[in-house]
């Protein structure tokens, strides 16, 4: 009896020093990693944070180490004074948020560095080369908001839209379709990056346009007699009491060329703009024309619309040559107080740069114009040659950016401080468009993009969805969302058109064929 229990309590004691060893090599620092081999190569990562310029408030960048081991341990620090240590049997490394916090706001300016060491034989430890990255000084905007929707046309009827919280990984729903019978929910955005100034529409069942103001919400109709359609792509003014639309009839073309796929092109196109305390829609015969004209977006100061504009399609026989329409940048001047048009200007034209040109955005500071240049078209998430340009408005140069791939580069939009853009792209499977970010300093130069930081390192390995259409806004958006349902649910307010507009010298808007 008495040996048996001696065994016993050999067996229980082996298995508590056994357990003990192994959470002292699962969990000894740096100091105690006394010898080690020195590798010349960087480690492979996933996501790629690397070599990038990242926000002081950013999420932490959590990621996978793909090197094969028994063990990991990771070391990120700017100094040697405050040092973040992980280690883990597995590769996937998810950094102490306030840790980070604190490493961030005191590295502002400053590098900061990874040490990855692996232990792939039990007691024999690798370094590789040092990470470096650098915190910028300037924050970005606290929250991003996109468009979740699956990649495969026949599932299109699942989507919402969604705010993400940079700062940390909360991700809450805005809207979600499921409550108006899974229509479409599109074309969010905002006036200035204020979350209190938001509109996006809906389409088919409930349709019609939400406009959110400081808590006051309102649903319109802004088909008109005289447009061909309700407004599609929308663009603030920054006074915040005026929307450019584009007015469109859009087709779809699935087809086997350019990869295949479907692409989106437009037959007809005008611009209008709504006023939305007199729910009045105007326009001039300047931006309703035979040609296309699509995309606004408003200078800064709010003197100058922007916008594309491509030949007429009719003249091009589209429904054979859709891959033909190349689109040209212009501007108007608009004042909104006494309702008078300039006269239409050309900004960059294809001619000159032998692409179509789409989505103009101006920075918020007005020295830069972001825009996506592709082969043909404008719809640039199905193109895989779209790219993104920076036009120096200030010295009248364009130049294509480093941030490019070889996949599309879609939709973008700005930080309100100029210095961070996001735009989408597919680079990371060619399937699903993910949000890329990068940091522009005042000579227009951009960092290697970083991808949106996730918890899970795994995140998108198993996320089936396609992020559109991202806006960033200061903060985040606030809404009633049971007063918002009802809104959605409701009758809508029926807009008028502006009695002054000359209606017979309007091309597109009026002789449509409705």
């Amino acid at each position: 009896m008495y040996i048996r229990y001696a065994h016993y309590q050999r067996i229980i004691l082996l298995s508590i020093l056994y357990l003990l060893f192994l959470f002292y090599m699962c969990r000894q620092d740096k100091s105690e990693i006394k010898t080690y081999e020195t590798v010349s190569s960087y480690p492979l990562i996933d996501p790629d944070y690397a070599q990038v310029v990242l926000p002081p408030n950013i999420a932490p960048i959590n990621f996978r180490i793909q090197e094969k081991a028994l063990r990991y341990h990771v070391e990120i620090y700017s100094n040697k004074e405050y040092i973040i240590k992980v280690s883990s049997e597995s590769n996937e490394i998810q950094i102490p948020p306030a840790k980070w916090k604190k490493l961030l706001m005191q590295s502002r300016g400053k590098d900061i560095y990874i040490d990855i060491y692996i232990n792939d034989s039990g007691t024999h430890w690798k370094k590789f080369r040092t990470i470096s990255n650098s915190i910028a000084n300037e924050q970005i905007d606290s929250h991003v908001v996109y468009r979740l929707i699956n990649p495969v046309y026949e599932l299109w009827s699942g989507m919402g839209i969604y705010q993400r919280n940079l700062e940390n990984f909360d991700e809450t729903p805005i809207f979600i379709n499921r409550v108006t019978h899974k229509n479409c929910v599109n074309c969010h955005s905002f006036c200035n990056n204020d979350p209190k100034k938001m509109l996006f529409h809906m389409r088919a069942f409930y349709s019609g346009t939400m406009i959110i103001r400081n808590n006051i919400i309102k649903k319109v109709n802004t088909k008109t007699n005289y447009t061909m359609s309700a407004g599609v792509y929308p663009a603030w003014h920054p006074g915040g009491n005026h929307i450019a639309f584009s007015v469109n009839k859009i087709n779809q073309k699935f087809h086997g060329s350019d990869g295949g796929g479907i692409y989106v092109y437009d037959r007809f196109s005008d611009l209008v703009i709504y006023n939305i305390e007199k729910d009045l829609i105007t326009t001039s015969p300047k931006i309703s024309t035979e040609r296309l004209e699509n995309l606004p977006h408003w200078s800064p100061d709010g003197k100058y619309l922007y916008f594309c504009s491509a030949p007429d399609p009719e003249s091009i026989h589209i429904d054979t040559i859709y891959n033909k329409i190349k689109y040209d940048l212009m501007r108007i001047s608009y004042n909104i107080r006494n309702n008078q048009w300039g006269e239409v200007e050309k900004i960059l034209i294809s001619a000159e740069t032998g692409k179509s040109i789409s989505f103009p955005r101006i920075s918020p500071g007005g020295r830069f114009l972001l825009c996506n240049m592709s082969d043909y078209g404008y719809f640039t998430i199905h193109i895989k040659s779209s790219d993104l340009y920076l036009i120096d408005l200030k010295h009248s140069d364009y130049w294509k950016l480093d941030v490019n791939s070889e996949s599309p580069e879609g939709y973008h939009s700005w930080s309100s401080n100029s210095r961070w853009f996001v735009f989408a792209s597919k680079r990371r499977d060619g399937l699903c468009s993910r949000l890329y970010f990068s940091y522009l300093d005042e000579n227009g130069k951009t960092s290697k993009p970083f991808l949106l930081p996730q918890k899970d390192p795994d995140f998108y390995d198993t996320l089936f969805q396609n992020y559109n259409v991202p806006e960033m806004v200061k903060e985040a958006v606030e809404v009633d969302s049971w007063q918002l349902t009802q809104t959605a649910l409701g009758d809508p307010v029926n807009v008028n058109f502006d009695e002054n507009v000359d209606i017979d010298a309007l091309s597109g808007a009026s002789k449509i064929k409705k």
